[in-house]
Parts: structure tokens; sequence; C-alpha cells
């Protein structure tokens, strides 16, 4: 008889040992899994491994055609896809091209398409270029 209430205490404290790591496992995998360790900054990143360097920033950006730093002011020829991106992901990427640029130079984000200014980031922020009715009527005919 106390050979077998001798096995269930063991059977008991192995289980009590078991439910305790179990416990002690699920708790840890709830705190590192269910909150966010990192800090979300209010800016738009890029994707870690893209460099800081502005240029190597826009050489590999795909919606980029090409750009062209000058003295003061950096002018981005961009292509169809950054054209049908919505609007808030334009003044985003070109926010970002301006912090970037400003790094290191004082002039302004300069964004054309097909050779015309569509848009600009300057110290007073992004201003889209508007279109004149004779513009749009040309552009839809």
């Amino acid at each position: 008889m106390k050979e077998r209430i001798g096995r269930v205490v063991g059977w008991t404290n192995l289980l009590r040992s078991m439910l305790w790591a179990t416990s002690l496992v699920a708790l840890l995998l709830m705190f590192g899994c269910g909150s966010d360790s990192h800090e979300s900054s209010g800016a738009a990143n890029y994707p870690s491994g893209i460099s800081e360097d502005i240029e190597q920033q826009l050489k590999y950006d795909a919606r980029v055609e090409s750009f062209d730093p000058g003295d003061t002011d950096l002018t981005v020829h961009v292509n169809d896809a950054w054209i049908s991106s919505p609007p808030g992901m334009q003044e985003r990427s070109v926010g970002q091209w301006y912090s970037m640029w400003h790094a290191n130079h004082r002039g302004n984000v300069i964004i054309q398409h097909n050779g015309n200014k569509i848009a600009s980031w300057t110290s007073e922020g992004f201003k889209p270029e508007t279109k004149s009715k004779g513009d749009e009527s040309h552009s839809e005919g």
C-alpha cells in the first residue's frame, strides 16, 4: 500500500512540475510574441539593409527612372509606378528622400515625370503641382 501511495505522490509531483513548466513557457511565449518590443516612429522608414545614402536609395528604388543630384536641389525622375501610387505614398516617399537629402544638403527635392515637374518637397513640406484646365483637357484628348 505504501508503495502505491509513493507512486501516486511521485506522479502527482511529476504532473505538478510539468504543469508549472508548461505554464511558465506559455507565459514567456505570451509576453515574447504578444508585445511589440520595437518602438515605431512617426516617419516611415525604408526596410533595414538599405543604405541611408540618398543616391544608393534612389538607385535601387523601382519607381525612380533617374535622378540628378545638383548643387543644391535633388531632381528625381519618377516612372508610371510612382505616378499611379496613392497620393499619401507619393508624399511619404518624397518626404523620406527630402530627409535623406537634407542630411548633407540644403536644397529641395523636385519630382519630375516625362520632363514635367509634378511635385516638390521644400522646407514648407510637400507641394504637388497644380494642373491648369488647359493641361487637363489636353491630356484627355
